[in-house]
């Protein structure tokens, strides 16, 4: 059975009380990250998320970025098949659902996992197969009609047309919200954020092209590099560019503003506390007034400063 993690951060064979706290400083994807289904307590997802893992034999990600909490490996086993993610979600509805159902309902279904879910050959085979499945679970109980898929991407699958063609039908024809990365607010920023040569006005433009006829929700790292102390996020840049987007017509839910819950790849890369990552959030929320800002902390969302509080720039220092 795939496990929850509970408060001691221990693996559970059965789901722990309805009650207590879980940790979301583990998502363990099974021995040796092989699993492709995995349930976990996500901050972003406020609660039980069923994760899908699209890389069980090996890290495929188009960016490289310092601050990855999935750190490279390699497995002796095959890459995922058209059909076993169908076989995975339905093994885990009849077998292993029923025991955690009591405990905490389900958000949402999340296609992440060990890498970039657009550089996958089964993505489209993926987001399938939770569909049919989560058309077959509502037609017996239509609470799961408000159950989402969930795809997280790093936003370079937007720079391919194919791609991007195959987003937007899924995201017509079936409950899918696409979270795009948008990390630093500037070139170099995001050339240090991602750890790649795509350009930042690139990216932008693929996530805005997207944005004008099916709205999605922007996902940005804050964190610090530990070595000089600088913050990595350029709040002037970032506002800019988010209103830059609105003008071009994008539409954006929500944006995540989050940092660091696991250790990175990197070493220097460090996350920010609370009280900062509140202050930053409500400094963001008093220039895109427009815009739903959701502040994440390590291990949980945050309340950010209330509007017209005293900044104390502790984000800055």
């Amino acid at each position: 059975m795939n496990a929850l993690i509970s408060d001691d951060g221990l693996q559970c064979p059965e789901p722990p009380h309805a009650t207590a706290h879980r940790r979301v400083n583990d998502h363990s994807r099974g021995e040796h990250a092989t699993a492709i289904i995995y349930p976990v307590v996500a901050r972003r997802s406020h609660g039980l998320s069923l994760g899908i893992n699209l890389f069980p034999a090996r890290k495929i990600c188009t960016y490289n970025c310092p601050y990855c909490e999935v750190h490279p490996f390699a497995n002796e086993v095959d890459d995922l098949q058209a059909g076993m993610v169908e076989q995975a979600l339905r093994h885990f509805f009849e077998h292993e659902w029923p025991q955690m159902a009591s405990v905490m309902p389900l958000k949402d279904i999340c296609i992440s996992g060990n890498g970039e879910p657009t550089c996958s050959p089964v993505l489209e085979d993926a987001l399938q197969a939770c569909d049919r499945v989560l058309r077959e679970l509502e037609a017996r109980d239509t609470a799961w009609g408000k159950v989402p898929v969930v795809l997280i991407t790093n936003a370079t699958g937007f720079l391919k047309p194919e791609i991007k063609a195959m987003l937007a039908r899924y995201a017509a024809s079936m409950r899918l919200e696409i979270w795009a990365k948008l990390d630093g607010g500037t070139q170099e920023l995001h050339g240090m954020l991602s750890g790649s040569a795509y350009r930042f006005e690139d990216i932008v433009h693929g996530i805005t092209s997207f944005a004008r006829e099916h709205p999605l929700t922007i996902q940005t790292m804050v964190c610090r590099d530990s070595r000089s102390g600088r913050l990595l996020f350029d709040l002037e840049e970032y506002a800019a560019v988010i209103r830059h987007m609105w003008a071009q017509g994008a539409q954006l839910t929500a944006i995540q503003l989050y940092t660091l819950a696991r250790p990175p790849v990197e070493s220097w890369v460090e996350g920010l506390e609370d009280a900062a990552m509140r202050q930053l959030g409500r400094a963001l929320a008093d220039q895109l007034s427009d815009v739903q800002i959701s502040c994440y902390g390590r291990y949980q969302e945050l309340e950010m400063e209330p509007a017209g509080s005293p900044m104390d720039s502790a984000w800055q220092s």
